[in-house]
């Protein structure tokens, strides 16, 4: 795919104020984030913001309280891991005694040996994959909270933070998962946050957009191309409409939000100006039924 070249940052005191003037008043109609007085839609875009906001803090102050519980995971985890090697050790010293037994039930003990075996092992691996899943989360949280910037292995990035998608029961088991990644992606210098953020931000968008649709396929895959890193995430979802394309960078504005399930429209605004920072530049595509998000970055040089 052909670079699109760069994309604008949303220019909030003009484009959005301008959207408002022609399509009506209101946060669906694109919103400022600035208040100008006399500005009929100040009120409702204030309200909306300090709605997000604490919203955020929600989800921030849980957050905190899941890494905490994280934590406390750990020492528990370890002593089941421990416990479960200790018994499988015992099995085999069983089984060894089993193999000179001729008594009549015999045959039935060593067939319960097996089963339990086989359970032991059933047990020791759900345990590792909630000791992988803990280490991933609390790695997360060090990256996250790191105010240094590093070099980063986007591939890395997007592979974790897809493991940790699999404590959702939807994206594990209800999405068909197509995931391609390039060899000898060149690393890139930045914020770890910036980059998982913007890369949930896109997940999210996609996964909301299949949650009722069928197939419900997601496809993710990195590129190189001309030494530029390319990101691909595409959902078999309803589409966009075209007349709506140009506005989906806009804050608050959002196609899947109902009173039910109240959407805040800052997925794709929020990951554009993380991006931003590296050159990075969003291209949205949407037909009915196929949707492609199109992230593309440049090299970035440290500073």
């Amino acid at each position: 795919m052909a670079d699109p070249g760069p994309l604008p940052l949303p220019q909030e005191a003009e484009a959005l104020s301008s959207d408002r003037q022609q399509s009506g008043s209101g946060p669906e109609a694109g919103a400022s984030l600035r208040a100008f007085p006399g500005d009929p839609g100040a009120a409702e875009l204030l309200e909306l913001c300090f709605r997000e906001l604490v919203r955020y803090y929600r989800h921030s102050s849980a957050g905190r309280r899941c890494t905490g519980i994280v934590h406390q995971l750990n020492t528990p985890l370890q002593v089941l891991s421990f416990q479960l090697e200790l018994l499988q050790q015992k099995s085999r010293e069983e089984l060894e005694c089993l193999k000179d037994v001729v008594l009549p039930a015999a045959e039935k003990l060593r067939a319960l040996h097996s089963y339990r075996e086989l359970k032991l092992r059933q047990f020791q691996q759900e345990v590792e994959n909630l000791q992988t899943f803990t280490r991933h989360l609390l790695l997360q949280g060090v990256h996250e909270e790191n105010q240094e910037k590093f070099y980063l292995d986007l591939n890395q990035v997007y592979q974790q933070e897809l493991d940790l998608y699999l404590a959702d029961p939807f994206f594990k088991h209800r999405v068909e998962k197509k995931f391609s990644f390039a060899d000898g992606l060149p690393p890139l210098y930045g914020h770890y946050l910036d980059f998982s953020q913007s890369f949930r931000n896109l997940v999210d968008n996609a996964l909301e957009a299949i949650a009722g649709a069928a197939p419900r396929e997601l496809t993710i895959e990195t590129l190189l191309q001309d030494g530029i890193r390319i990101l691909r995430i595409g959902d078999t979802g309803v589409g966009i409409p075209k007349d709506l394309l140009p506005r989906v960078f806009h804050p608050f504005f959002t196609t899947k939000g109902t009173p039910e399930s109240p959407r805040a429209g800052l997925g794709l605004f929020m990951a554009r100006r993380l991006l931003a920072p590296y050159g990075g530049r969003i291209q949205v595509e949407s037909r009915p039924g196929r949707t492609w998000v199109t992230v593309f970055l440049p090299g970035a040089s440290e500073s």
